[in-house]
């Protein structure tokens, strides 16, 4: 057998696991959110997800996510939240990560269309400790970038979202650790209850997955 011949066969046998360390993994989110008036411009929030990667075979976590949000004008808001969160680890069991975080967000008209940005400043704790330095909280910082359009006569509202997370105190030298891309739709009914789907593409240097598809299926209310 030539050299060619060879390099051929050998292209052929590992081209089925190349094609498997390239394709990504895929989920499925479920949220559901609620948020209800306290006093004028203040409002109390609650978000609880549930997470399936894997072919959306195995829950990988599930949080609560309650927090108060302050209106300060039409266009800016800020707000400081508590999650807590389920997470499976290497193990196969679940272990708590407690995470807390402050967040601004601001939104500006442009007719039919909004732009909005979103920062969020977080520490996390983890309570599964595998390497020493799983027991110092980590900080991050959050962007997110979004666009959305108000369809005339229609509650049907499409977005689209990019979202970029660091390290705030960076040892690795990595300036952006995650990005995360959204599209998605939302139907309002009686300007009380929104159903959404969503389509989230993920990206990582530092976790795995590196890449992930993710649907997301949301509901949230006005109480």
């Amino acid at each position: 057998m030539t050299i060619k011949r060879k390099l051929l066969l050998l292209a052929v046998l590992l081209l089925p696991l190349n094609i498997q360390a390239q394709n990504p993994d895929f989920g499925i989110w479920y949220e559901v959110k609620a948020d209800r008036k306290i006093i004028k411009d203040l409002r109390f929030d609650l978000e609880t997800s549930i997470r399936t990667d894997r072919d959306a075979s195995n829950i990988e976590s599930f949080y609560a996510e309650p927090g108060l949000r302050y209106k300060f004008t039409d266009w800016f808001n800020a707000g400081i939240y508590y999650r807590f969160t389920e997470q499976k680890e290497d193990d196969g069991r679940f272990y708590p990560r407690h995470r807390w975080f402050v967040q601004l967000k601001g939104e500006l008209p442009a007719g039919r269309f909004t732009i909005g940005a979103r920062y969020r400043i977080q520490q996390q704790f983890r309570t599964y400790i595998e390497d020493p330095e799983d027991e110092v909280p980590e900080w991050y910082h959050r962007l997110r970038l979004e666009l959305d359009y108000d369809i005339k006569g229609i509650p049907l509202k499409p977005y689209i979202n990019t979202e970029a997370r660091s390290l705030l105190f960076s040892p690795n030298n990595i300036t952006i650790e995650k990005w995360r891309y959204i599209a998605g739709l939302e139907y309002t009914l009686h300007k009380k209850h929104t159903f959404g789907v969503e389509y989230i593409y993920n990206t990582s240097k530092v976790s795995k997955p590196a890449r992930m598809n993710i649907i997301g299926l949301t509901y949230s209310i006005k109480l």
